[in-house]
């Protein structure tokens, strides 16, 4: 113990001269809203790579939330947009979320921390030395506050560093994977009565699977409702919020999410 002591200021100047470079690195600052603070880490742009990983880290209070891409009846998702200098686009992914009643309806989200996966597209003419981002997304409690913010998140480091390369590999390891022997999605089709009818293959629980889809922002659905349940097979019903005659053919993001086990498929649907 006594060697231990003598050793511990090398390894506490050592940790200190380490930690917040890599803290740092790759990473905007933190901005603080009401009920959360928010940041944008990337990993290195490489020579010659069309694209690069990064999140957006949502570090939540207690007793507040944010939403999924389809947040239901009430909800702002999540947006990101790109300065003219940074990537063409980026793409935000999501892990899977949950589903809450409160006093004002029904909601899909996340009510602890959460990191939101980004790929970016590098731009034509190369990638800058950062990308500037700005994020719209509603942070919630009793009430919904909109929030906006702005980003610049270096991205010409020569080295990978090790502690943000972690936390990207952490919030792309968490999202939804692809059907499984315990839990996949089977298809989905229209009724006759113009609801969606979603079955879901899943391994034996005392828990009930839950479903959330999503066809865009300007097409929503309500809360799926679970109409059978044989203990292995689980048939949701999904009533838009829009006409899906006059819709014609949709492209679905259906994810479902049972216990510990999340998978997610892309599904066509043709017009009733």
């Amino acid at each position: 113990m006594r060697d231990f002591l003598k050793k511990w200021p090398v390894i506490f100047t050592l940790f200190c001269g380490v930690v917040p470079q890599q803290a740092a690195a790759a990473a905007s600052p933190w901005q603080e809203t009401d009920g959360a603070r928010l940041r944008i880490v990337a990993e290195p742009a490489r020579p010659g790579a069309t694209d690069l990983r990064g999140m957006l880290q949502i570090e939540l209070e207690p007793g507040w939330k944010t939403y999924w891409r389809e947040p239901g009846a009430a909800g702002i998702p999540p947006q990101i947009s790109l300065g003219d200098d940074a990537a063409a686009t980026v793409t935000i992914h999501y892990p899977a979320p949950e589903w809450h009643d409160d006093p004002y309806g029904s909601w899909a989200g996340y009510a602890q921390p959460v990191s939101l996966p980004l790929t970016f597209a590098a731009p034509a003419d190369g990638w800058p030395a950062s990308l500037t981002a700005s994020v719209f997304l509603g942070i919630c409690r009793d009430v919904c506050v909109p929030v906006s913010m702005d980003f610049d998140v270096p991205i010409d480091k020569k080295k990978s560093n090790a502690m943000q390369t972690l936390l990207i590999d952490t919030a792309f390891s968490a999202l939804p994977a692809s059907d499984s022997d315990r839990l996949s999605i089977a298809d989905a089709a229209w009724t006759p009565d113009g609801a969606l009818e979603i079955r879901l293959h899943r391994a034996a629980s005392d828990t009930d699977p839950q479903l959330f889809v999503s066809a865009g922002s300007n097409r929503p659905f309500k809360k799926p409702v679970l109409v059978s349940d044989d203990g292995e097979t689980a048939l949701f019903h999904v009533e838009p919020v829009f006409d899906p005659a006059k819709a014609g053919e949709l492209t679905l993001v259906v994810t479902a999410r049972h216990g510990v086990d999340a998978v997610e498929k892309s599904v066509t649907v043709s017009s009733p």
